[in-house]
């Protein structure tokens, strides 16, 4: 007997809204309710990204590496490219003479922060579904904590794959719920009890939207149907790497 899924609302209008209300205290917040691991979840995401394109170099070689990352919030991700990018001597070792990282995202009070943090960085206001960008162009797309966010997740993928070049990499970060058998407990207690209570410490707002969090996580879709959307849009043998006892995995694979 197949368990029926909760439903959250999640249109584009309430989304766009609880983001907004939530961005002025969104990074604090994430720092502190994941005890600052969030920070490494992006830093192994990139990384992966890095290795890709270093194991490409054998058989072509660019001048150019440009990356998206989609519902950027804040633009984190970009930043952390960036970092491992200088930090890495990626450069040096890809034989290329120029980095660009631009971020998108709907919600414009995140933008505002992203622009703050990284004012030489292009950040595009724009929706997941239907990104303003030329078919093929970036040499990656990532995308974290935004698929589940989506009302329609697949199309979110397949417009990542479709500005994707052939051959880039198309990498998402997302939440799912953990079968580690003695963890799962009590991540789930955490995850709905604690979290928001550790939220409503900064607002009733904030406590609402970290509601939103668990609920949101148990709504979404399986990690097979996330790899299944991204073979359907052309990601070849894409995998998820499970982070944290499987309480969020990185799913990555190279556009065909």
């Amino acid at each position: 007997m197949s368990v029926q899924k909760p439903t959250v609302d999640k249109s584009a209008r309430r989304v766009k809204a609880m983001f907004g209300a939530l961005a002025p205290k969104y990074d604090l917040l994430n720092r502190s309710i994941s005890f600052g691991l969030d920070r490494g979840w992006r830093r192994r995401c990139v990384s992966a990204i890095f290795k890709l394109w270093i194991a490409e170099k054998r058989e072509t070689s660019r001048a150019k590496y440009e990356t998206l990352d989609v519902a950027t919030g804040t633009g984190d991700v970009v930043l952390e490219e960036r970092r491992q990018w200088k930090r890495k001597g990626m450069a040096r070792k890809l034989g290329a003479s120029s980095f660009v990282t631009i971020g998108s995202d709907f919600v414009p009070q995140m933008l505002e922060l992203a622009r703050a943090k990284a004012p030489d960085v292009e950040f595009v206001e724009a929706d997941g579904h239907a990104l303003p960008f030329e078919d093929g162009r970036f040499d990656a797309v990532t995308n974290s904590f935004g698929l589940r966010n989506m009302e329609d997740p697949e199309k979110g993928v397949a417009e990542m794959a479709r500005v994707c070049r052939k051959g880039g990499v198309v990498a998402i970060l997302e939440f799912s719920p953990t079968k580690f058998p003695l963890f799962a407990p009590i991540f789930r207690f955490y995850f709905f009890r604690v979290m928001p209570l550790m939220a409503s410490c900064f607002s009733k707002a904030q406590k609402k939207s970290y509601e939103y969090l668990p609920e949101s996580v148990d709504a979404f879709d399986s990690p097979a149907q996330v790899l299944d959307y991204m073979r359907r849009a052309g990601i070849v043998d894409p995998v998820r790497k499970p982070m944290t006892f499987g309480v969020l995995g990185l799913y990555i694979g190279r556009k065909g």
